[in-house]
């Protein structure tokens, strides 16, 4: 059976889907870490050698299958076309990825047990175009790899996953052309003492985009279009920029605080990009604090804690940890991160004057902080009865619509 490059393979996907009537079904099959710890191991010849023989399991399994066609995507992963109906096709998927997990391949006395993790998609003349076909699929192989090895994801052409990544990518024009003419504007959320010891000036800078009409407003769906499709790191570097020119116009006391995204963390250039413009504005960098939230920072905590140390030791800048609290945070793990402020997520808030359990959280946080020698920040404070709670359990300082609203900081298109 021939193996496809990648543009042969892609060039077939097209084909089909223009001109035939008969049911096909696409499948991404990708190995999984196996083939990185080979050549940790034992270098690059034994890592192909694994890989020749995981391709000549996979190829004879497809080969199996009249009419079936299979191309090689990247280094681990492959393309399947398969003349089936979907659920035969997923059937398929599961016997190939139960054989490859069923393997232990010895490669120079040392054995390897990789594994597949497949994502499937019919060739539905639905999709339109073949570029959604591949869409589709890429988001289901990236579904199944969220869920583990031997993993079979099926997307279909009406999953309201796809609709929602047709409808964000749409955006992406308006996105880059907001960033290029400034279309982005900075606001500014206070955050205020609630502590008498405490008296620094601090607000948070908030993304805000104008549009036609010229209003400000929270574009959500921009900034979840920047996340979806990693364009996180330029709104990132856009919000330090504008908030460098701003403060070498008008220099302020205050102590702002940037929101970092997970994309932006595993960015090598970011904090070089940061010290240079700190450098060409003349910015103080002790008033400037990231906040980088606890799941981003616990799940790529190599990256992180590099990251932040960057930050902090080389660039003299403040940090936060943010929702912590939520999620999988482990309470137990706040002492690891080297930051100044721990922020208490909003959902605390909410419940905090009903829910024991939310009090006893932001009581263990805040006593915490005072042991590791941090702040406490509480967000979505909302009313008096929550404040005076928050003072009551030595928090230091309290932000939401309660102490003060967002309002606008800066317009870079005026300046």
């Amino acid at each position: 059976m021939n193996l496809l490059s990648r543009i042969a393979f892609i060039e077939e996907i097209g084909r089909i889907a223009e001109t035939s009537h008969q049911q096909h079904t696409l499948l991404y099959a990708e190995i999984n870490h196996t083939l990185q710890i080979a050549s940790l191991t034992q270098g690059t010849a034994a890592a192909e050698e694994l890989f020749t023989r995981i391709q000549a399991l996979i190829i004879g399994k497809v080969a199996s299958i009249a009419g079936a066609s299979i191309g090689k995507l990247e280094r681990n992963r492959f393309g399947i076309l398969l003349k089936l109906p979907v659920p035969e096709s997923l059937e398929f998927a599961e016997q190939l990825a139960n054989l490859i997990d069923q393997q232990c391949i010895i490669v120079a006395d040392i054995a390897y047990y990789p594994k597949l993790i497949i994502g499937v998609t019919s060739l539905s003349p639905e999709y339109k175009t073949p570029e959604r076909i591949l869409a589709a699929v890429d988001e289901a192989l990236f579904q199944a790899k969220r869920a583990g090895n031997s993993v079979v994801k099926l997307i279909e052409h009406d999953d309201p996953v796809l609709h929602e990544y047709y409808d964000l990518l749409k955006l992406l024009p308006e996105l880059r052309e907001g960033l290029t003419n400034h279309a982005f504007v900075l606001f500014a959320q206070p955050i205020l003492p609630i502590n008498a010891a405490n008296v620094e000036k601090k607000a948070e800078v908030l993304l805000r985009y104008k549009n036609d009409c010229g209003d400000s407003q929270t574009q959500r769906r921009l900034l979840r279009a920047a996340e979806l499709f990693h364009i996180s790191r330029e709104v990132d570097l856009y919000v330090v920029q504008q908030l460098c020119r701003y403060l070498a116009e008008y220099p302020q006391s205050v102590m702002y605080s940037l929101n970092i995204s997970g994309s932006t963390i595993r960015y090598p250039g970011f904090v070089e990009k940061v010290a240079k413009n700190f450098k060409y504005y003349g910015v103080d960098s002790s008033r400037v604090c990231f906040e980088i939230t606890e799941t981003v920072a616990d799940h790529d905590y190599q990256q992180a804690s590099e990251f932040m140390r960057l930050l902090k030791d080389n660039l003299g800048c403040l940090l936060s940890l943010d929702d912590i609290g939520i999620g999988s945070s482990n309470l137990a793990n706040l002492s690891k991160f080297n930051v100044d402020y721990f922020k208490i997520d909003g959902l605390f808030m909410q419940n905090i004057l009903q829910c024991p359990y939310s009090e006893l959280v932001v009581n263990f946080i805040s006593t915490a902080a005072k042991l590791f020698n941090k702040e406490t920040i509480a967000e979505y404070v909302e009313n008096a009865e929550q404040l005076d709670k928050l003072k009551a359990l030595g928090v230091d300082y309290a932000q939401g619509y309660y102490v003060g609203k967002p309002s606008l900081l800066f317009d870079p298109a005026t300046l």
